[in-house]
């Protein structure tokens, strides 16, 4: 007994061995390839809107050919009672007016203010006061914008046309409701306003990103929009307000604080 336990041991032992001299000749040959991912890690570092932007084209891509449907299908089929209106009363965050018309007419406020101000000074003051809530209208303005003039150019059927019509596709410069699906103006509009507050108050970077993904989630999870739209309209709100972002700081405009990922 004492023997055959003994090799049993033996053999488990060189087992190891050779897995560990596996691991260590398979880890060798994946040198280029490491050392490539490596590469194109500093590539994406270097320009990280225009790689997300490939890799968000490329998944919205699939997503058209294999995974909207599935999951739009899943969704109705279990989704319901208190799950499915919590998501419908957390959509209603992605309204765009919500943010733009406050914002707007803070704007106009402190620019007035400015334009009655007795001193350069205070006239400073006040404008200094106006760019945060500015940047934050341009940010929903500019990205809304881009995102109704690609859902007109595309014109991509929304869920409910597959659903009730087995319809799936698009039908390009087209204005109406049902067939301007992509991309996903709720999730544009919540990711816009969330990312431009993670901008301008990133202490809590953690409440609007899960404000922003919930909105995003819920476009997809009620079966209003497929899930590339949402990824789309999340990832161009992204984008805008990443660069309006760079466009405040190069002209001397603090809109956001200095702590800002941005």
């Amino acid at each position: 007994m004492r023997r055959g336990f003994l090799s049993l041991v033996e053999r488990l032992r060189l087992a190891w061995e050779g897995l560990e001299l596996w691991g260590e000749q398979t880890w060798r040959r994946l040198a280029p390839v490491r050392a490539g991912l490596a590469a194109h890690a500093v590539r994406v570092r270097a320009r990280p809107l225009s790689w997300g932007t490939a890799y968000v084209t490329a998944f919205c891509a699939l997503s058209m050919v294999a995974l909207d449907r599935p999951v739009a299908a899943l969704f109705k089929a279990h989704l319901g009672g208190e799950v499915e209106g919590f998501f419908k009363t957390v959509t209603r965050l992605g309204e765009a007016q919500l943010y733009l018309i406050p914002a707007g007419i803070l704007v106009l406020a402190l620019m007035g203010l400015s334009w009655r101000a007795p001193s350069l000074q205070r006239r400073a003051f006040w404008r200094r006061l106006a760019a945060a809530p500015g940047f934050l209208f341009l940010t929903m303005a500019s990205s809304g914008l881009i995102s109704n003039a690609i859902k007109t150019t595309i014109g991509r059927y929304r869920p409910r046309y597959w659903f009730e019509q087995g319809l799936y596709g698009f039908e390009p410069f087209n204005t109406h409701w049902g067939m301007n699906s992509f991309p996903s103006g709720h999730s544009q509009a919540g990711f816009a306003a969330m990312t431009a507050l993670m901008a301008l108050y990133p202490r809590h970077w953690a409440l609007w990103l899960t404000v922003a993904l919930l909105v995003a989630a819920s476009r997809v999870v009620t079966t209003v929009h497929w899930m590339s739209d949402a990824v789309a309209g999340s990832w161009l709100a992204i984008c805008v307000t990443v660069l309006l972002a760079r466009w405040f700081r190069a002209r001397g405009w603090p809109p956001y604080s200095s702590h800002s990922p941005l």
